[in-house]
């Protein structure tokens, strides 16, 4: 069986979720009550920044345990059986199912953020400019908050013995590990935050999806 395939069936099992289509109409209906509740701006921040801080949370942490959840009842289903009695490359299972959360919560996320720049372009008194820089540091840090929560839901999908244990670890680490990026520019006072947060966050999911693969080709199913 091909990645592609396999990818193809993630898609389809994630985005038909109850979850994910939570999240599709969710969030958006989110960054319109930000809107109504901070009446177009806190201190002179975008919406859309705004919007881009509460569904990077929230999406990250669904994303974490959407994908923690599914590796462990798979495991506990012994669903890996299948796959692995056929040629099929171990790593194929974790990064399809990352690469399928990650597209569809990131759908997710910048449909909500996206809606939050139309608040801002047509109803905020914010300079186009600010808004504009705004909407690039929005997206740079949603993608990178999913992509490392993703990465910390497959690694503890993996070692978690139960999925009560998985929720527990996701809750209170991932959320931590998810940040890492946005508190290092900060703390150094580094020059182009945005661009180090973007190699960070790239830096750490490939530490974590590589930890994950390899303790994955370890178990014995």
């Amino acid at each position: 069986m091909s990645f592609s395939l396999i990818l193809k069936d993630e898609l389809k099992g994630f985005y038909k979720s109850k979850v994910m289509i939570f999240l599709w109409i969710g969030l958006p209906i989110l960054a319109l009550l930000v809107h109504i509740s901070t009446s177009n701006s806190v201190e002179g921040m975008p919406i859309s920044l705004l919007t881009s801080m509460l569904v990077s949370s929230i999406g990250g942490l669904l994303a974490s345990v959407m994908l923690t959840v599914n590796i462990i009842n798979e495991k506990d289903t012994r669903v890996f059986d299948l796959f692995l009695i056929r040629p099929i490359k171990r790593w194929y299972l974790l990064v399809s199912k990352f690469l399928a959360v990650y597209i569809c919560v990131s759908i997710a996320c910048i449909l909500a953020i996206s809606f939050g720049i139309m608040i801002d372009f047509f109803e905020s008194e914010i300079l186009l400019d600010f808004v504009m820089k705004g909407i690039i540091d929005s997206f740079i840090m949603t993608l990178s908050v999913i992509a490392i929560s993703s990465a910390v839901g497959i690694l503890i999908g993996v070692i978690s013995p139960s999925i009560v244990v998985g929720v527990v670890l996701v809750i209170f680490v991932g959320n931590y590990v998810s940040s890492i990026p946005a508190i290092i520019p900060l703390v150094f006072n580094m020059d182009n935050p945005v661009t180090i947060v973007l190699v960070i966050g790239v830096i750490i999911t490939i530490i974590l999806m590589s930890l994950g693969i390899i303790l994955f080709n370890k178990k014995e199913f």
